[in-house]
């Protein structure tokens, strides 16, 4: 069955539009703008013309006939409110109203100055009506002189502050709906998130909805057995009780990235079926002073209204750092929430019924008294897991998909030296898409090879075109470290060498252990040096010039020097003793505070003696080449025709023999050291 090729999603669709807006925002902009366009028609602004007058130029225009209506309400028992209507031919009364500042009477009787509104209307103006207002004292001679002047008197009633109230809700509640259902959204969305800076944000996992066990994790033995004793007090607390025993109040789980830290405590929380709290360290920190310290006492708060339960603070030296920082100052609202971290998990209030797991890969940076017995009682380490625990973490992810016959776990499990849990989930998927690829039903075994290399080296770049002068150079300078690297005895032995292109390399020589190693002698570092500096040799020999290529392979012979004078002491001219120590500060870089402790005599010393051990390891390698000049030749002709050779073909090929890798060892560790015609990064050793 031939799987069709996997794009991106776009091919042979027309270009994706940008989505326009609704309809329906469109129908309620043109509602709203026709609403302002009423109110705006139809004010009574457009139509009449109001002017504030005193209480001396109403009289006058009263007596002068002008007045034609008047409505007045009452503001007190003694002032009162009057507007109404006045003939045009006030205009005289009008032009000093103008002149003048008009004048208003409070509840006193004093007169303060208001504004009047400037008119200059002449006699005759049509289309506007002329009203006034004004604020008179309630007399008993003001209604007769009104009636006696003609003016039609209507009576109000005394405005009361509620009307006035439920007019302006009237008038501003169709505009406020409308803007609510525009932005309908946002409003809802804001809302939800208002007043929840102060609540955790920590994801409550019930027992009925985690299904992780211990069956789940594999590689890390000694700390599932170590971490059982929680599982059985959270099961049983009373069988704890009874003997008098108390259960550590937390737990740190420490290791490299990708060792399956996380994936241990929700198995803790499946295997005890009560409630599980997680959060990551950056969660306690708001820009918004006080809200971590607020989290963390809610989050407990819940835990123990749950218990028994268990918190999972992931990546907690977000908020666990030391606080004596010293140089530069601290962060207030961190330390803040380190204090109520503190407090709650041991503090005047007893945490009965909650146990606390944290993670992190930097228990270096964390404060003393959250590592103190108490709050973190354990330390539990887990770490980069070995060839057995290699084996069975592959065991619980190859379930996933499915494996020809043809693949040997065991080989796998061997060439992934230093793979965590994370990385051998990784290779899994990586050789089942490859597999997808080639268009198969099962991964091969050459698909796990090839993940494997993918995720080390990077993937092969074959459609890199390669000047022939530069396939030439990388084929003999792949061809030196592995000449060398065969006539060493303590070497690592040889894997595969490749000039095919890989990430940033040109070519890589790989080596892989026939068992585990965690440490390296003298010697057997002296012999890696001298591998990394055969390619070099091999194009002085080989070309008659140097090139750039070997950079990272002097770099990696250089450090690897430095620390065998320097750390293990290794020299006898310098003498056991350590020298370049480091006065890291946490919060700074590594070489900011750093200090050689030694004389600039020593320095000198330590100096010579790493080109010494490098200019040794270099004429060791020159020997080597020169009297395998030919095998040379012949290894480096051999890359430029297959590209690709194996251990068992370069042995064939050189006529040398060739032993298989014991299948009855119980421990395996293989180290992988490239070496590169380019730049790359330094390849690591179990030395550094």
């Amino acid at each position: 069955m031939k799987i069709p090729k996997k794009d991106n999603g776009t091919a042979g669709k027309p270009p994706v539009q940008p989505k326009r807006p609704p309809a329906a925002l469109f129908l309620w902009l043109l509602a709203f703008l026709g609403l302002v366009s009423i109110i705006i028609l139809y004010s009574p602004s457009r139509f009449t013309t109001t002017v504030r007058w005193t209480t001396d130029q109403f009289m006058e225009s009263l007596n002068q006939g002008l007045i034609v209506t008047a409505e007045i309400m009452p503001e007190s028992d003694k002032i009162l409110h009057v507007t109404g209507e006045f003939r045009q031919e006030a205009a005289g009364v009008l032009s000093s109203a103008t002149e003048q500042p008009a004048e208003k009477q409070d509840a006193s009787g004093n007169n303060t100055p208001v504004a009047v509104t400037d008119l200059t209307i002449a006699p005759g103006t049509p289309g506007k009506k002329l009203k006034y207002i004004t604020r008179l004292y309630a007399t008993d001679s003001l209604i007769a002189e009104l009636e006696s002047k003609n003016v039609a008197v209507t009576f109000l009633e005394r405005n009361v502050w509620w009307k006035e109230v439920l007019i302006n809700v009237a008038v501003a509640l169709p505009i406020l709906l409308i803007v609510y259902f525009i932005f309908a959204r946002q409003i809802r969305g804001a809302g939800r998130d208002a007043f929840m800076f102060g609540k955790s944000r920590a994801r409550i996992i019930m027992p009925n909805e985690n299904k992780t066990t211990f069956d789940d994790v594999a590689g890390c033995e000694e700390a599932k057995e170590e971490i059982k004793e929680i599982v059985d007090y959270l099961k049983d607390p009373l069988k704890f009780k009874l003997v008098g025993g108390k259960i550590p109040h937390g737990a740190l789980l420490t290791g490299p990235p990708g060792t399956g830290k996380t994936l241990l405590a929700r198995a803790v929380s499946g295997e005890a079926g009560v409630p599980f709290f997680s959060i990551s360290g950056s969660d306690f920190v708001e820009m918004f002073v006080g809200v971590g310290a607020s989290r963390v006492r809610d989050m407990f708060s819940q835990a123990r209204k749950n218990a028994p339960s268990l918190i999972f603070i992931d990546e907690i030296d977000a908020v666990g750092r030391s606080r004596f920082s010293g140089i530069g100052g601290g962060h207030d609202e961190r330390e803040q929430t380190l204090n109520a971290m503190l407090v709650e998990m041991d503090g005047l209030e007893k945490q009965e019924g909650v146990i606390v797991l944290a993670a992190t890969n930097r228990p270096d940076v964390l404060d003393p008294a959250l590592l103190r017995p108490g709050r973190f009682d354990r330390q539990i380490v887990i770490d980069l897991p070995d060839i057995k625990g290699r084996r069975k973490i592959l065991d619980v992810h190859i379930k996933d998909i499915r494996i020809d016959e043809t693949v040997d776990l065991d080989i796998i499990a061997k060439s992934t030296p230093g793979f965590s849990g994370a990385d051998l989930a990784n290779l899994v998927n990586e050789a089942a898409l490859l597999a997808a690829r080639k268009n198969q039903e099962k991964a091969t075994h050459k698909d796990f090879e090839e993940a494997r290399d993918k995720v080390c080296f990077g993937s092969e770049r074959r459609s890199r075109k390669i000047p022939e002068h530069d396939r030439k150079l990388t084929a003999w300078h792949e061809s030196g470290h592995a000449i060398v690297n065969l006539f060493l005895e303590h070497s690592i032995p040889l894997h595969k060498v490749t000039i095919i292109p890989r990430g940033q390399a040109l070519g890589l020589t790989m080596m892989m252990e026939h068992e585990d190693r965690y440490s390296r002698s003298r010697n057997e570092m002296l012999d890696i040096i001298t591998t990394d500096l055969g390619g070099r040799v091999a194009e002085e020999l080989a070309l008659g010039d140097i090139t750039g290529g070997a950079s990272q392979d002097i770099e990696h012979a250089t450090n690897l020097a430095h620390a065998m004078v320097c750390n293990f002491g290794m020299s006898d001219t310098i003498g056991t003793i350590r020298y370049g120590e480091r006065g890291d500060h946490i919060y700074l870089g590594r070489e900011i505070t750093r200090n050689e402790a030694c004389s600039e005599q020593t320095q000198r010393e330590i100096d010579m003696e790493i080109k010494r051990i490098v200019q040794m390891c270099k004429e060791r390698a020159t020997k080597i080449l020169t009297e395998q000049r030919a095998r040379l030749d012949t290894l480096a002709n051999a890359l430029l025709e297959k590209e690709t050779l194996s251990a068992e073909e370069i042995h064939e090929l050189l006529e040398l023999p060739f032993e298989m890798p014991g299948s009855e060892q119980e421990t395996d560790k293989s180290a992988s050291a490239p070496t590169e015609a380019t730049a790359q990064e330094t390849p690591k050793t179990p030395a550094e």
